[in-house]
């Protein structure tokens, strides 16, 4: 029988410190997991420590099925937020994939709390919505993982094993799928927005909408998710309000932090250099991996809508800080980072 804890995985990482902060300003008890021989934080550690925490902390590889079981005791929600970031597709796999079935196998055995997976856009079949057409929960998962980058082949791995134990063995599955998520700390020059190439940044996305999510209410968004009555289920996709478009984020980093060159790809262009990339690429046997391909020019710079209505609906959500406060705090920590070096 749970107690009212929650369990948080991936509690050290950028998006999870946000997640502890919250469940603290709302006086839930936690219990935040750690790998063994991780590093604690000084902020984790004043959460966990502070006067009135609530929280308590596990070293527990998810690795290990017995110290798996132990730190689900007593938990009536999982957050679950661990995943890797880097490395091969098979590194990945090893780290998000199988891991989360570890996890999952030990949710079950302890009377299946409730398990909200923060998955990633990356799962999204954004390929098969028409250019500004709306991207949203009805569209599918990627038919085609496999051309996508590791991190996004693997979250999609993750995903749908998720939902199989849900189907299979009665996992009390909520899903959020949050667009990209920035904040101080995150560079907010993302892929989404273009590259660097050959000293120069290529600009990419142009005037496409930007799925952005603040790491608070990203944050926020996650642990309503763990008590929302009619969310087990539910897929949601999470972005803020007013979102920004590429080229205006660009404008805004160059005027504000780096007036860095730049050359701006049409979608034409950019089309046609992914085509030359990939014959390229094949042509060295793949000694050159693709930067562009075809198939990830159409999933990720071209222009459509983004909803967060369902969040808001089902969750209660809604983003508390409005973005044009959660851009200047961003650009105000990435200026002070740049004034320090």
């Amino acid at each position: 029988m749970g107690t009212g804890l929650t369990l948080v995985t991936g509690a050290t990482g950028f998006l999870g410190r946000r997640v502890i902060t919250r469940l603290r300003e709302l006086n839930q008890p936690f219990r935040a997991v750690m790998r063994p021989g991780a590093r604690l934080t000084s902020e984790l550690n004043e959460q966990l420590t502070g006067r009135d925490s609530r929280g308590e902390l596990a070293e527990c590889s998810l690795n290990d099925q017995a110290g798996l079981d132990r730190v689900l005791d007593g938990v009536d929600v999982v957050l679950h937020l661990a995943a890797s970031k880097s490395g091969s597709a098979p590194a990945q796999i090893a780290n998000t994939v199988v891991t989360s079935e570890n996890l999952f196998q030990s949710a079950v055995r302890a009377g299946t709390p409730r398990v909200v997976l923060v998955s990633s856009f990356g799962v999204i079949g954004a390929g098969q919505v028409p250019t500004g057409g709306l991207l949203d929960e009805s569209v599918p998962m990627e038919p085609h993982p496999e051309w996508r980058d590791p991190y996004s082949f693997a979250k999609h791995k993750q995903e749908s094993l998720a939902w199989r134990y849900s189907r299979d063995h009665g996992l009390r599955l909520v899903v959020l799928r949050p667009g990209s998520i920035f904040g101080p700390g995150q560079n907010i020059l993302t892929s989404r927005i273009g590259v660097n190439l050959f000293g120069l940044f290529l600009h990419l996305g142009r005037g496409a909408t930007l799925p952005l999510t603040y790491v608070q209410n990203c944050a926020d968004a996650i642990v309503q998710a763990g008590t929302a009555p009619d969310a087990e289920g539910e897929v949601f996709c999470i972005v803020d309000d007013d979102l920004p478009t590429s080229r205006q984020l660009l404008r805004r980093y160059r005027r504000e932090i780096a007036r860095i060159p730049f050359v701006p790809v049409p979608s034409v262009a950019l089309q046609q250099l992914a085509v030359l990339n990939a014959w390229y690429s094949r042509r060295t046997g793949n000694h050159l991996p693709p930067v562009f391909t075809p198939y990830k020019v159409s999933n990720m710079w071209r222009g459509l809508r983004f909803s967060n209505e369902k969040a808001k609906r089902v969750l209660k959500w809604t983003p508390r800080v409005p973005m044009a406060d959660a851009l200047r705090i961003t650009f105000e920590a990435e200026r002070h980072v740049g004034q320090a070096g």
